[in-house]
């Protein structure tokens, strides 16, 4: 395995690493290679004004899936917190781009300006893709915009969308399998009172999520159990399953990540991670990285229907 090297959720790949990208958009550029609006076209007159940067982790082609970013004023550090933006990708600059799409600000359970925008789209093919996004502050009547890189493809065998569950023994209250503490968490979560193996069986929807709460780094990772945890105390119906991502807290065990056994069987790669699973045991849908709540509750609701 890897080192889960993808804990600080936002990689920055804007102003730096794309600011030629901003100078050549508001310059005279070639002509577009096809009809339909181009990235060029999208920030000719305009300059970035605010960093976005993209999470740096796995999306998949040819699928519905999550673009996911936050928009930082590189002059105090503060986080843009727009309900929406507007966003636009595409391959190259003057390519025709897809959109424009709306991208929903999502902070419901996190700490204050710790949000993240969110966009639901397919992506046709793998690769490095290009994002503009744009979005007007409260208060204000001129727009900022960003412009990011990310990446579209496998980058890890952890089990995705359309396939089934792993249906693998999990730690218990009353059974902890050889993983202690079974919860980073304090106090401990209330999402362990039954194994995978088991609710996989009992003919109701899983939500599961692999996370460790203490070592993970990110100021968004570690309430991302919380927030499960919190939609499983509205919700009834459903199976909801926490699963640490190593084996115990002793510090060789972390410097040399040993994966409890649960989080082996999946393959853990990047977390934390949330899998919708049906009662069938497929999996119905999966997100990495931040969430909030209104976006498991919509997740977990859906799985009922």
């Amino acid at each position: 395995m890897k080192p889960l090297s993808r804990r600080e959720f936002f990689r920055t790949s804007s102003l730096a690493a794309l600011g030629a990208f901003a100078v050549a958009c508001a310059k005279k550029v070639a002509p577009r290679t096809g009809g339909g609006t181009t990235l060029a076209d999208v920030m000719t007159g305009h300059q970035q004004t605010v960093q976005m940067n993209t999470a740096g982790f796995e999306i998949l082609s040819s699928k519905p899936d999550r673009l996911v970013f936050n928009l930082i004023d590189p002059t105090n550090g503060s986080a843009v917190t727009a309900p929406t933006a507007t966003v636009w990708i595409a391959k190259e600059q003057r390519t025709p781009a897809t959109g424009p799409l709306v991208a929903t600000y999502r902070d419901e359970g996190l700490p204050q300006d710790k949000g993240f925008y969110e966009v639901r789209l397919t992506i046709p093919s793998d690769g490095t893709w290009l994002a503009i996004a744009k979005a007007t502050r409260p208060g204000r009547s001129v727009p900022d915009y960003g412009a990011a890189q990310f990446q579209v493809g496998i980058q890890n065998q952890m089990p995705k969308p359309g396939q089934h569950a792993v249906p693998v023994e999990t730690p218990t209250y009353s059974n902890h399998r050889g993983v202690n503490p079974i919860c980073t968490q304090t106090p401990v979560c209330p999402m362990h009172s039954i194994s995978l193996f088991d609710a996989l069986k009992n003919g109701k929807p899983t939500v599961l999520i692999i996370s460790t709460p203490k070592f993970c780094t990110s100021q968004l990772c570690g309430p991302e159990t919380e927030i499960v945890s919190g939609v499983s105390k509205e919700l009834s119906g459903l199976n909801f399953i926490h699963v640490e991502v190593y084996r115990d807290d002793k510090a060789d065990t972390i410097q040399r990540q040993i994966l409890s056994q649960g989080a082996a069987a999946y393959r853990l790669d990047q977390e934390p991670v949330i899998y919708y699973i049906d009662r069938t045991g497929l999996i119905r849908d999966r997100t990495i990285g931040p969430d909030d709540r209104s976006e498991v509750r919509a997740a977990a609701q859906a799985l009922l229907g």
